[in-house]
């Protein structure tokens, strides 16, 4: 236990040395306020008996200069910094999160990895088109920077992906060669499992970055590498659910908006925009939350100092974030320029900056997947009752209790009127708050008629991340202090257990119960049964045929009566060699004819769909009020009697056109 071990000092130090060790903690989280006069006084006495000694134990060696502006401009990693003692902590922290991740997926054998943890659940039925992307892309059709057409789906033509606008082209490669090398289902599985040990391990090393003891950036990596809101959005967003970056912007934030700030050519600069360029290769939500507060925090430096220059450091950085993205849109853009613009292919509605507005509520609402009972109760009760909907706010009770005590110090600071000494965090999170909060500024801006940001409670991961870091420097700054007047002993036995008393916290409340073994078997028994179907089709059709499928579903974000968006897309996941009409983006002329389709008389309908080279009608019966049996009826009327093939949960079908 050397990482907690303190010299037996503390009754030999005058009370004049705690009083400057407990200032030094406290300007460690508070940088931006001036140094009393009184501190220059005691340092340098300090710094005299420290030559001289006092009793026949040598003092600690305390700083005794705050670091000069040149150091900190030079300096990107602190020196107490070291790779090689990390090692040990990101290796139990790693395999503390993965334990705990497999334990809430209950994935422990190679059929569970090779199960999907989600499938045809309506709530999480975006996952259906993670799917297909990765299957796109393990089969070579996506690649960043170029044109993406897909020969499997838009039937008769190729699809058209080039439309939508794929910032996250690089992590979706990820997940396609993942796909490549482990299988579909697998691929994903070790995707997320991925995300959730980037988050801790990033969060970590920032917090060991900043000089937090070891102990407190374990505890706070287990709480964001766990965090409720990464396993809500997965698997179905994965995209977002890859949050493990958001801890690289608090380094960023802090050094654009503390003095002396960020200096053009310095390490910490070329590092901050390393940041803001990574960051624009991926969620788009996560680059604007980084711009945003980048600029602010900049701003309000350059209102105390007086100088432009922490607005133009700023400004580079928002400037590398938005050449990323750029970078990413380039395809996009270039097709766009050639093909024309197509306005009708991206659509937000208004009421969803309402509906998935942050809401302070959502951040104390646990998951119904929660352990105790009465937690998941309580959740269940909360999503049935409450009109807004929300993606998996909740902070966890670790997370809660860091919020709080960053609220508490905030409220302490203003009602004390010390303005000054109001913590940076807390001014960050309460502009996430009144920014992206149902009816806050983003709705605003979303009534003016920029939308794009409809999902406003993601940002609680942003929150979670501030208060967690804001917690482990006050720890570690209080554990400074307290060195100086409690025993090594004491403290070290009672750091200890309050840090694995945090741990098993965090264990307990933010990992999900396990899937009940019915659930898991019902998912299996899904795929299962698709699997079986598409085999079936390719075993009654001939290599390369084409596939109409019903109900006629526009791509993207564009579900039917019964059948969720995506669904079509079930089949493709399975074939080797058939064709889909589904998966086309919208809004082109050239795909328009799948819609003129609906409106004229059924045996009208199927005779163009065979003139155009169908050879057989996929139906999804959930679409259709009496399950279909009228289009099959009218199938047979027009003599293509041959056996339909269906799948064994009895909700698709497929009727070659063979008479």
């Amino acid at each position: 236990m050397a990482w907690l071990n303190m010299p037996r000092y503390a009754k030999q130090r005058p009370r004049w040395i705690s009083l400057h060790a407990t200032w030094y903690s406290l300007n460690s989280i508070f940088p931006w306020r001036r140094l009393p006069k009184w501190y220059s006084m005691t340092k340098s006495g300090y710094a005299r008996e420290q030559s001289h000694g006092v009793g026949s134990t040598p003092a600690p060696s305390l700083p005794t200069e705050s670091p000069t502006a040149d150091g900190l401009r030079a300096a990107a990693i602190p020196a107490s910094f070291s790779w090689l003692a990390a090692l040990p902590w990101i290796t139990a922290l790693a395999a503390t999160v993965a334990l705990a991740w497999c334990t809430a997926t209950d994935r422990w054998t190679a059929q569970a990895w090779n199960t999907p943890t989600q499938y045809l659940d309506g709530f999480y039925c975006d996952v259906v088109s993670t799917f297909a992307a990765m299957k796109v892309t393990a089969e070579g059709h996506f690649w960043p920077l170029s044109w993406k057409t897909v020969p499997e789906l838009g039937a008769p033509f190729e699809a058209n992906w080039n439309d939508w606008p794929s910032i996250e082209e690089i992590p979706i490669l990820f997940y396609g060669l993942l796909t490549k090398a482990f299988g579909l289902f697998a691929g994903l599985n070790l995707a997320l499992l991925t995300g959730h040990l980037l988050a801790a391990i990033t969060f970590f090393l920032v917090a060991r970055w900043l000089d937090c003891a070891a102990l407190w950036a374990f505890v706070g990596g287990l709480a964001y590498g766990l965090a409720p809101f990464i396993f809500a959005e997965s698997p179905h967003h994965i995209t977002v659910a890859y949050a493990w970056h958001v801890p690289l912007f608090l380094l960023v934030w802090k050094w654009t908006s503390v003095e002396p700030g960020l200096e053009f050519g310095s390490r910490r600069f070329w590092w901050a925009l390393g940041i803001g360029f990574l960051t624009g290769l991926q969620n788009v939500y996560y680059t604007n939350i980084l711009c945003q507060l980048t600029l602010l925090g900049a701003g309000c430096l350059s209102l105390r100092t007086g100088s432009r220059a922490p607005l133009k450091t700023a400004l580079a950085v928002i400037v590398a974030a938005a050449a990323a993205f750029a970078l990413m849109n380039v395809d996009s853009w270039a097709y766009k320029a050639v093909h024309g613009p197509n306005s009708g292919v991206l659509v937000r509605e208004y009421k969803w900056l309402e509906i998935y507005g942050l809401k302070l509520v959502d951040l104390v609402v646990p998951p119904v997947t929660h352990h105790l009972q009465l937690f998941a109760d309580f959740a269940r009760s909360h999503r049935e009752a409450a009109p807004l909907q929300d993606e998996g706010s909740y902070l966890g009770l670790i997370g809660l209790a860091a919020l709080g005590l960053l609220v508490a110090s905030a409220i302490a600071a203003a009602v004390g009127k010390r303005a000054n000494s109001i913590p940076m965090e807390a001014w960050q999170v309460l502009w996430i708050v009144l920014f992206f909060s149902t009816g806050g500024f983003n709705a605003i801006v979303g009534a003016a008629g920029f939308t794009l940001f409809r999902t406003g409670c993601r940002y609680s991961i942003v929150i979670l991340a501030i208060a967690l870091l804001y917690a482990a420097q006050r720890l570690t700054a209080l554990h400074k202090a307290a060195a100086f007047r409690t025993d090594p002993e004491t403290l070290r036995i009672g750091t200890l257990t309050a840090a694995i008393a945090a741990s098993l916290v965090i264990l307990w409340d933010q990992v999900p119960r396990a899937p009940r073994p019915e659930q898991t078997a019902i998912i299996a028994r899904q795929v299962e049964a698709d699997r079986e179907f598409v085999a079936k089709m390719e075993a009654a059709l001939p290599a390369g045929a084409m596939v109409f499928q019903l109900p006629i579903m526009e791509f993207p974000e564009s579900p039917a009566p019964g059948v969720p968006p995506y669904d079509h897309f079930r089949p493709y996941l399975y074939s080797k060699q058939l064709r889909f009409s589904y998966g086309s983006m919208k809004g082109r002329p050239r795909e328009q004819w799948q819609q003129d389709l609906g409106k004229v008389p059924f045996e009208k309908a199927v005779a163009e769909i065979q003139d155009r080279g169908f050879a057989a009608i996929y139906i999804n019966r959930n679409g259709f009020p009496d399950k279909a049996k009228q289009i099959e009826g009218k199938l047979v009327e027009m003599g293509y009697s041959k056996t339909p093939i269906r799948n064994a949960t009895g909700d698709l079908v497929c009727v070659p056109l063979t008479r």
